[in-house]
């Protein structure tokens, strides 16, 4: 009985985190522009296609398993980097999940497609960007900016039901200081 019981327990479990990978997609960022000044506002779109089929995709409602990232290439070779820890909650294993999640369903024709309004300013040692929609704020020192003033953008989408991951194809934008 315990067996039967653990069995059925693991197999539930099982299709719960294989639900909403991003599997068969590709994921892109686009900017509205590809050269800002700092100070300036940038409109970040993501987009979602599927690789063959229709399918379907979720997100949490406040888009929690969305992470993006600018570092500067001269600070990708110095081998920087922040960690960001975030606690989520998560939708309940059985019932109802709506509460906590959007579902899309996606196609060719019809791939997932979401603008982020942005900000990039400056203080007097450091270049930020924010995205408020994400709860995204990333610093760069302005002595990076000045060796090289392209910035990459990378992010990933994670599965609400897991903790797979699939990142977007990363995009450069430049900066320039006032």
């Amino acid at each position: 009985m315990k067996n039967t019981l653990t069995i059925f327990l693991l197999s539930i479990l099982a299709f719960s985190c294989s639900k909403n990978d991003f599997e068969n997609t590709n994921l892109y960022l686009e900017f509205d522009k590809e050269t800002y000044q700092s100070n300036d506002n940038f409109e970040l779109t993501i987009k979602i296609y599927p690789t063959e089929v229709e399918k379907t995709i979720r997100f949490y409602k406040d888009l929690n398993n969305i992470e993006i990232s600018f570092l500067s290439k001269a600070e990708e070779f110095e081998f920087h980097q922040k960690l960001k820890k975030r606690f989520i909650e998560g939708p309940p294993i059985f019932g109802d999940d709506s509460e906590y999640i959007d579902e899309y369903t996606i196609s060719k024709e019809k791939p997932f497609e979401k603008i982020f309004l942005g900000t990039i300013s400056e203080s007097v040692n450091e270049i930020v960007f924010e995205i408020p929609e994400l709860n995204i704020k990333n610093k760069i020192d302005k002595y990076f900016i000045l060796k090289n003033p392209i910035i990459l953008i990378k992010g990933n989408c994670r599965t609400v039901y897991g903790g797979k991951g699939k990142p977007f194809m990363s995009k450069e934008i430049e900066v320039e200081l006032e």
